[in-house]
Formats: structure tokens, C-alpha cells, sequence
């Protein structure tokens, strides 16, 4: 009788086991495989100074003329063929709503051309965006430039 008791909860358990995997499986393709909705776009606003080039890079869901819901901002930094390192600075502020929706790097803003979370999700407000970067430019005065979206 012990024996018989045994074996059913294993069943029981390994059933439950199987099921939950093949549904953990289920979810996560599912997380992995479908966008953050299926209307989202990628917007690039470049701007440039001294050999820098700055991208801000915005994932988000249009609604009308406007951004839309925003799902990350990152940034990318260009240093072209100049020396520098990793101390730029990176602004980002949304005017549509108040209070204000502001993301900046600090003085930590890396320019290894490649993107870097900057913040992120918000619902854009729809009265403008800018951004400003700030290059870092060793032994010379760092150059600047702007960004105005919407």
C-alpha cells in the first residue's frame, strides 16, 4: 500500500512538473517573440559638432503626430577621429507634461558608438523633446549640441 501511495504523488508531482514547464516555455516564447506592442517604432535624431556625432534613439508607439507612449531611450555617441573619453553628458527632457520627464548620463556619458540605455518607459507629452549632448574631448574645450523632437 505505501508503494501505491508513492508512485501516485510522483505521478501526480511529474504531471504538475510537465505542465508548468510546458507553460513556462509557452510564456517566455511568447515574451520573447512578440514586440512591446505591435505598433512600435524606432526613431533616430542624430546631431553633430567638432567630429562628434550624437543619436538619441527612441523606442515607442506613435499616437497621432505625437511619440506616444515611450518605451526606452537610449543614446549613442560618435567620437569620429577624436580623443576622448568616457566623462560625456547626455540631457533629455520631455516638456509635455509637468512635472518634466528628465534622463541624463551624469558626467558618465560613453562615446564608444554604441547604445546606452538613457531612461525610460514614460508617456511622451506631445509640446517637445530636447536633448543636448555634451561631448568629451580631451585637451580642448568639449563641443555641444542640440536636439529638438516633435
Amino acid at each position: 500500500m505505501i508503494n501505491t501511495l508513492t508512485a501516485r504523488k510522483i505521478r501526480k508531482a511529474t504531471n504538475r512538473f510537465v505542465i508548468g514547464t510546458a507553460a513556462m516555455a509557452v510564456a517566455c516564447s511568447g515574451i520573447a517573440l512578440t514586440p512591446t506592442t505591435a505598433d512600435a517604432v524606432i526613431s533616430y535624431y542624430s546631431c553633430s559638432k567638432g567630429g562628434f556625432t550624437g543619436t538619441i534613439v527612441i523606442d515607442h508607439t506613435p499616437s497621432g503626430r505625437f511619440l506616444g507612449p515611450v518605451v526606452r531611450i537610449n543614446y549613442k555617441i560618435n567620437k569620429g577621429r577624436n580623443s576622448g573619453g568616457n566623462k560625456a553628458n547626455v540631457y533629455y527632457v520631455d516638456d509635455g507634461f509637468l512635472p518634466q520627464t528628465r534622463f541624463n548620463t551624469g558626467d558618465a556619458g560613453i562615446q564608444d558608438n554604441n547604445q546606452h540605455y538613457l531612461g525610460g518607459p514614460y508617456r511622451a507629452g506631445g509640446q517637445g523633446i530636447n536633448a543636448r549632448f555634451v561631448f568629451d574631448k580631451s585637451f580642448a574645450s568639449d563641443p555641444s549640441c542640440s536636439i529638438r523632437i516633435q
